[in-house]
């Protein structure tokens, strides 16, 4: 193994820490945790996601994802509705109130990482980004961390 990756992953847990709850004075956003956040996200990205769909892309149980949603739904972010395709399938749709949420806390994550990186060479902040594909492309094909 590289000797350099227990400080890759020291590093990608430091992240974690001040881009989740922790880093935001204990909330993530707004009046949403990291796992509504995520969901909604979610939802904005690919309208009328299945809770099942939803589940399984943040890697929790289809009753926790119900959960979830139903949070959401009473903070009147998303919509339940049957699936136009197949009347068996619930189906969750975004409202107005949580496109308007979504955007406004990824304005204000933009905002914080614009900040952050505003004296980078513009080249820097290419390799950054690239780097963060890789990442993102590496964990999204290794999938979860399995329990032992």
């Amino acid at each position: 193994m590289n000797k350099n990756i227990p400080d890759i992953y020291n590093m990608i847990q430091e992240l974690s820490w001040y881009f989740g709850n922790q880093g935001f004075n204990g909330e993530c956003c707004g009046d949403l945790s990291l796992v509504e956040f995520m969901a909604l996200k979610m939802v904005h990205d690919k309208n009328n996601s299945t809770i099942q769909e939803i589940g399984n892309a943040l890697n929790i149980t289809k009753s926790g994802a119900s959960k979830i949603i139903d949070r959401l739904e009473n903070k009147d972010y998303v919509l339940r509705q049957q699936s136009s395709i197949d009347g068996r399938v619930c189906c969750v749709a975004i409202t107005d109130k949580g496109i308007e949420a979504i955007t406004k806390i990824v304005e204000r994550y933009t905002d914080y990482v614009g900040e952050m990186l505003k004296d980078f060479e513009p080249n820097s902040v290419d390799n950054v980004k690239n780097v963060l594909e890789v990442l993102i492309t590496s964990v999204r094909k290794q999938g979860f961390i399995k329990p032992n």
